[in-house]
């Protein structure tokens, strides 16, 4: 059986969103960071990253779902962004307070 790119990526998408997902629910604190390359693997675009090859362009706006449903907010971290890394930063997960949640 042949499978094909598109199925093998959204396969891999699953397996970094899972990765995401079990890190995101270890982590103790309020914030939470993610190098923004490891997110665009969880949730790519379908848009070329017109900034590298190396990995996607980040699917915000399904990043944003999926993280509200988890409990946790997702905003750019652009001052954590290293030199030359401004159009990729750090993704900053804050977590949701409960009442925000319910209404989510």
């Amino acid at each position: 059986m042949h499978v094909s790119q598109a199925n093998g990526t959204r396969r891999d998408a699953h397996d970094w969103q899972s990765a995401l997902d079990r890190a995101l629910a270890a982590h103790g604190g309020e914030d939470a960071f993610a190098h923004y390359p490891h997110v665009a693997y969880a949730f790519p675009s379908s848009s070329p990253n017109p900034y590298t090859r190396e990995y996607p362009l980040l699917d915000y706006r399904g990043l944003k779902e999926w993280a509200t449903h988890r409990g946790w907010r997702v905003r750019p971290a652009p001052e954590r962004a290293p030199e030359g890394e401004e159009y990729s930063p750090p993704v900053r997960f804050t977590r949701l307070e409960a009442e925000t949640q319910r209404y989510h």
